[in-house]
């Protein structure tokens, strides 16, 4: 194993920058005419806290956010308003608690659980924050983490819950292993079975998959997006560089169809050898310069959404940075792009980046955005939006 310690550095950069580096320009709507699609902001709220709040799942039985708060390390419930309704501290050492590793992955389970994911375990909670379940999960990695970095899915089957799980869910696979291992097994998920701890590797990448035809890797573009569609038992997930959706049954994993995709702009760059080190230039490039497909959300009734990373030049990045702030594209709105998936095939035109962080889809067609802090004050509250697909 390579570089641990700098694999971790970078992870916490990136936390850092998602928290931190979006663009502060003021947009409400995002609009395709031609297809008479928009994103419209429709409400917004704050959660007052003295730390910065993170929202990881949101519980449509309940109608309750599931969130973290940074630097208290709570796991916090949060209404549609905006006001924490509970907040349980299970930090350290204690019957209920997880130990002093920081959670990478929080969301809500099957019959209320609120499920904790650590670096080398599962835990599944209570109502209350009793513990349920406590699983090993294998990695590769210690990961360090000041907040988590997304939501473990979980789908049912013969009343058995199944979940996804392990980091390569939430980062790219050359952080974790920087070798010929990182990228022939950690592309991959470990499905977790919730009942037994029983745990398999699934879906690893596709033949004809861009990281497949090519002895090299891509560095910090490696990683995937997905979500769970429960109504029609279907996997659908995206590379961060191939040209397709992949749909996968359950709970079977077998390739079921792909949904091609049309960037109306995507500019890549040539992959680096597997021994490239994280300080090669070449490296620093493709992670600063090249496009990658980010988020992929569900909005139910047949519809996704996924957004992208449109790739700049040399010669843009650096116009557009100074020593001391360095340009991040890959957060620029103006960079990115919304595309329309209806029915299996994408629609037409695309939409305008949003400012913000898209953090999940919502019902109704719905999506939670996280807007950018003010870099000039410390402020005691996080700022949220809600943005709704709409057609005319």
């Amino acid at each position: 194993m390579k570089q641990p310690y700098y694999s971790i550095l970078v992870l916490s950069l990136i936390i850092l920058s998602i928290t931190s580096g979006c663009n502060s320009n003021s947009r409400d709507t995002s609009t395709s005419e031609a297809e008479n699609y928009e994103l419209v902001k429709i409400d917004s709220f704050q959660v007052d806290n003295f730390t910065r709040v993170n929202i990881l799942d949101y519980n449509p039985n309940e109608k309750i956010f599931l969130g973290y708060s940074i630097n208290e390390d709570d796991l916090v419930e949060i209404s549609e308003s905006g006001e924490i309704l509970n907040r349980a501290h299970r930090k350290g050492d204690g019957p209920s608690n997880y130990g002093n590793w920081n959670p990478i992955g929080l969301g809500f389970g099957p019959e209320g659980q609120r499920i904790v994911e650590l670096p080398f375990e599962l835990i599944s909670y209570d109502k209350n924050y009793e513990i349920v379940k406590r699983l090993r999960i294998p990695s590769p990695l210690p990961v360090r983490a000041n907040t988590p970095f997304g939501s473990p899915p979980y789908f049912q089957h013969n009343d058995t819950t199944f979940l996804l799980v392990g980091p390569s869910n939430y980062f790219t696979a050359t952080y974790l292993i920087h070798n010929q291992e990182g990228k022939d097994t950690l592309q991959n998920f470990y499905q977790l079975n919730l009942q037994t701890g029983a745990i398999k590797t699934v879906v690893p990448y596709e033949a004809n998959s861009i990281y497949n035809v090519t002895e090299n890797i891509y560095p910090e573009l490696m990683g995937k997006s997905f979500f769970i569609d429960h109504d029609n038992n279907e996997l659908v997930l995206v590379q961060n560089l191939d040209t397709e959706l992949l749909v996968y049954d359950l709970p079977g994993m077998t390739l079921k169809k792909s949904i091609p995709i049309t960037h109306s702009e995507f500019l890549t760059y040539s992959p680096v050898p597997v021994e490239t080190a994280f300080s090669d230039e070449r490296a620093i490039a493709l992670g600063r310069l090249s496009a990658r497909n980010q988020k992929l959300f569900n909005l139910g009734d047949h519809t996704y959404l996924l957004q992208y990373f449109t790739g700049i030049s040399q010669s843009e990045y650096d116009s557009r940075t100074t020593e001391e702030v360095p340009y991040l594209g890959r957060f620029d709105k103006n960079e990115q792009r919304i595309v329309i998936f209806k029915n299996g095939e994408q629609v037409t035109m695309e939409l305008l980046g949003i400012n913000g962080s898209v953090v999940l889809s919502l019902p109704d067609q719905k999506l939670l955005v996280q807007e950018p802090e003010n870099s000039e004050i410390e402020e005691e509250f996080t700022r949220f939006s809600i943005y709704q697909l709409k057609s005319n």
